[in-house]
């Protein structure tokens, strides 16, 4: 059971991730400029036709420390649970609340990453942004889908694309708007790689490294016109048409997470191969991939 946080509001303000318009409540005012710091990218214009959610957070003192929080998806509602959080979030409602420590309210990031993406993400996700477990690079208007199973190259190739001067939509998780007409919204982050320099996160059970990237524009974050590319290997570089159904065939079935939104994730893979797709066989030279794409997808 879900219990909803009851609070006074002092402040609020409003954003736009992923183009869903939501209101963000709090007990303190004191406490807007971390919160608006955790909400960093999330800035914008809403969609047209999206309906608003809502977020309420409050400062517990009782509570204490930062650490990694347990999420609990049961139907259509969440439970986020830590020794420094207690909430939760409901998605026929379109609200979330929480009560955070004070040490989650010195700590943006940690805010950000335990508390405000699991509610924010679980909300908007079954209210028109459907996830797509794939990494998203950009060059003009165009967006490209490398599509595969975690270690089949989607990072490596993301940090190749950026180092070339392309836009990073995402390196993980891209999530797909079916109507009114398709649109592609990226997540920004940093690339996990097994080998590398920056500080170790947990990444899918891998131990892995973050590697900071410079943050897009929210206006980079967005595309209606799409290339979807599975990745395979091979000895050399290369890339062949697929019909739609062989790209519905190759994208399935759903990693654990993904399952939980199966028919609407079904329903946005129709719609992103509807004209087909591309099999992307990599090489040991992410660089190369990146030329060609560069070359073949315009």
């Amino acid at each position: 059971m879900v219990v909803e946080v009851a609070m006074v509001t002092v402040a609020k303000f409003s954003l736009a991730p992923l183009g869903v318009p939501l209101l963000v409540e709090l007990n303190d005012a004191g406490h807007a400029a971390v919160v608006e710091a955790a909400c960093r990218g999330w800035a914008g214009e809403p969609a047209a036709g999206s309906l608003p959610l809502y977020l309420r957070l409050a400062g517990d003192p009782a509570l204490s420390g930062c650490g990694p929080t347990v999420v609990e998806v049961r139907g259509r509602q969440l439970a986020l649970r830590g020794a420094g959080a207690a909430g939760g979030a409901c998605a026929d409602s379109g609200e979330a609340w929480c009560r955070v420590s004070p040490d989650f309210l010195h700590s943006p990031e940690q805010l950000r990453s335990q508390v405000l993406e699991p509610l924010v993400l679980f909300l908007v996700t079954r209210h028109g942004r459907t996830p797509i477990h794939a990494a998203a690079i950009k060059r003009g208007d165009l967006a490209i889908l490398l599509a595969g199973p975690s270690g089949s190259g989607k990072s490596t190739l993301a940090l190749a694309a950026h180092h070339a001067g392309w836009t990073v939509m995402s390196e993980d998780t891209v999530y797909v708007q079916a109507a009114p007409e398709l649109t592609i919204w990226g997540w920004p982050g940093p690339v996990h790689l097994l080998h590398g320099e920056g500080p170790m996160r947990w990444r899918n059970g891998k131990l892995k490294h973050a590697v900071a990237l410079h943050e897009a524009h929210p206006d980079a974050l967005t595309a209606s016109r799409v290339a979807v590319c599975l990745l395979s290997r091979g000895e050399a570089v290369a890339l062949q048409r697929l019909a739609p159904g062989e790209a519905l065939r190759l994208m399935a079935p759903l990693e654990p997470g993904f399952d939980l939104l199966a028919a609407d994730i079904r329903f946005a893979q129709e719609r992103l191969v509807d004209g087909g797709a591309w099999m992307l066989a990599l090489s040991a030279d992410p660089d190369e991939a990146i030329r060609l794409l560069a070359r073949r997808l315009k």
